[in-house]
């Protein structure tokens, strides 16, 4: 598919935070699909920026709060929105925050938000991309210092 140019472009990633038994990361339900938050990249952002502001949007967290450790794999997937077909591009980033962050889900996008060990996330998970982000922050984050 990457041979098509997308028609939309979103940003987002798996936001993690020490906890005592390691680290925990965040998803987010819409409706009935558990994943990573994300949102179209703005004219003029980048994907880092656009990243980090739909996550501080849909969590309720601090911009400030956030730092980006790296970048994951990107997905590419096609759906349909009134009957047209729609070619779609995610950056994901791994963003990390401070231990005692709280989520605070934006309520007119976000159902609920969690935080979760790794093995929980990639369980309940809805989607394969947000499986393969999980899996390659995990790697990630054994580099460091939790």
């Amino acid at each position: 598919m990457s041979q098509r140019r997308p028609n939309e472009v979103s940003a987002g990633g798996v936001v993690a935070r020490p906890a005592d038994a390691g680290w925990q990361v965040c998803l987010v339900r819409v409706r009935a699909s558990w994943g990573l938050p994300k949102g179209h990249v703005e004219a003029g952002e980048s994907p880092v920026q656009a990243a980090l502001r739909e996550i501080s949007e849909e969590c309720g967290l601090a911009q400030e709060s956030l730092s980006v450790v790296a970048a994951l794999p990107r997905s590419e997937y096609v759906y349909r929105r009134s009957g047209r077909l729609m070619f779609k591009l995610v950056h994901h980033f791994l963003v990390t925050t401070g231990s005692g962050s709280r989520l605070v889900p934006q309520a007119s996008e976000i159902d609920e938000a969690q935080w979760l060990s790794i093995d929980e996330a990639l369980t309940l998970a809805t989607y394969a991309d947000t499986r393969t982000a999980l899996t390659a922050a995990r790697a990630e984050l054994s580099r460091l210092p939790s």
